[in-house]
């Protein structure tokens, strides 16, 4: 049973992505004084924290379905679970010198390639259901998945505000169901 060695690696993954996505709100505090808010940064920082404990949650349900793992499918959970913590270290700003930026501007010049990193975690996560578990392509799960792969990869493309901004409007109800759906499956 090598369970624990999988569960230890990943957790130890995602704690660093979550302290990292924390340090990146408190940054977020730090400089509301001198730098405009914009809510779209913050909303992927939800909805990213929110993807960083259901990932966290399904990979501790994974001895319900199996207790040993091949290496290759350990470095592909921590592939997976090293994209979640890509997206966290680039969401928000964490230097001095990005501060200066302010959090749009941040956003738009470094920030926006998390949405990137996400989309990948989602690949292989949709990848990891079908292949790795044999779910149904035509199942709820794989419905909500595909618009949640593809959306933060056109707010990367799609450079204007208005753009990526109704695609995050329309990303965090989304998200929610998605998980609602991955805790009642």
């Amino acid at each position: 049973m090598n369970f624990p060695i999988v569960a230890t690696v990943i957790s130890m993954v995602l704690g660093l992505a979550v302290t990292r996505l924390l340090s990146g709100l408190v940054t977020v505090f730090r400089i509301r004084g001198t730098c405009a808010f914009d809510w779209v940064p913050i909303a992927w920082c939800g909805i990213l924290f929110a993807m960083q404990l259901d990932h966290w949650w399904a990979i501790n349900q994974l001895p319900a379905y199996r207790n040993t793992f091949q290496f290759s499918e350990f470095i592909f959970l921590v592939m997976m679970t090293l994209m979640l913590f890509l997206a966290a270290a680039l969401l928000l700003p964490s230097r001095a010198e990005d501060e200066a930026l302010g959090l749009r501007d941040y956003f738009e010049k470094d920030g926006r390639f998390a949405l990137l990193s996400i989309a990948v975690y989602l690949v292989c996560g949709f990848a990891l259901n079908v292949i790795g578990f044999q779910s149904a392509v035509a199942s709820a799960w794989a419905f909500i998945d595909v618009p949640m792969i593809v959306l933060p990869a056109l707010a990367f493309l799609l450079r204007q505000r208005r753009y990526y901004a109704m695609i995050t409007a329309i990303y965090v109800p989304l998200c929610a169901l998605d998980i609602w759906v991955s805790l009642t499956s």
